[in-house]
């Protein structure tokens, strides 16, 4: 049988094609060179600085709030939180009357959200300071009203770790993931050969992650959003994030970051921006009917 192609010789659909699509593209991604993978990239203050000050622009504000919109869990749920980082949707459940516990790796990352949370919540808040993969359904207690992996999907097993989301949820389940690759994702590709000499082959994408679930026998709803592109006050600026972000260390690198941006950048009212527009997804499923609890 082809891998890269859903039928077999005789006609027939691989079971599981789009697991093994997921996988090898994860595989893939981090095997290119000058990559660093999340878990990595999460562990150093100047990478969480960056996201910090990622999250005082207004189109990230709006994206939360979206999200909290789109989810509508009521006061006094049950939440997990996966890859919860510095509490973008955790602190404000918690704020609400929910209970929330938040994987999260990062020990820099841990102490971020250590910093965000207020001195008094109506619900609750626990970290557990592993990675998904690491923890078994039972650590993990009662089943969720809600289980939440917002854009943490760094894992290459994906059908493991969505059987454990199911597994540990007697409600719904959301993911918020990539529909189209995200601005950075496309500077990457743009540039991956000329920063790295290598092509960068980006995640997969939410149309992936869908079928994945289909496969599993989960039929899940999908909207998709047009995401608000995010603006920098000055190119330098965005050369600076990039040359971070995109794990550069030369001079001549940051040339290549400049003129790019110098060439790709629209300037609108909120500053410098790259024009093409990219949309997200929210994908979810009630996992207590699958279960039948």
């Amino acid at each position: 049988m082809d891998r890269n192609n859903p039928m077999t010789p005789e006609g027939c659909v691989s079971q599981t094609y789009w697991r093994d699509r997921w996988r090898r593209q994860k595989s893939t991604l981090l095997a290119t060179p000058g990559y660093v993978d999340p878990a990595r990239y999460w562990s150093t203050e100047q990478n969480v600085g960056l996201y910090r000050k990622s999250r005082d622009r207004p189109a990230w504000r709006e994206k939360s709030a979206a999200q909290l919109a789109a989810m509508q869990i009521p006061p006094g749920s049950r939440v997990l939180d996966i890859g919860g980082g510095a509490g973008t949707l955790a602190i404000p459940l918690a704020m609400q009357g929910c209970d929330v516990t938040v994987v999260e790796p990062s020990s820099v990352m841990q102490s971020e959200f250590a910093g965000n949370r207020p001195d008094e919540l109506s619900g609750s808040l626990t970290v557990i300071p592993k990675r998904w993969e690491e923890i078994p359904v039972q650590e993990l207690g009662e089943p969720f009203d809600m289980v939440i992996a917002s854009y943490s999907l760094t894992m290459t097993d994906i059908e493991e770790a969505l059987l454990k989301m199911q597994a540990c949820c007697r409600g719904t389940v959301h993911l918020f993931w990539f529909h189209t690759a995200p601005s950075w994702a496309r500077v990457s590709r743009d540039l991956w050969p000329a920063l790295h000499g290598a092509e960068y082959p980006g995640e997969p994408l939410a149309d992936c992650l869908w079928q994945v679930l289909y496969e599993m026998g989960i039929y899940a709803g999908l909207a998709v959003e047009k995401k608000s592109p995010s603006g920098y006050p000055a190119i330098d600026e965005a050369v600076e994030q990039a040359f971070q972000k995109l794990n550069c260390n030369t001079p001549h690198q940051k040339e290549i970051l400049h003129a790019y941006f110098s060439a790709a950048f629209r300037q609108g009212c909120e500053g410098f921006f790259l024009p093409e527009p990219a949309f997200s997804a929210h994908i979810w499923w009630n996992a207590g009917n699958l279960l039948g609890k």
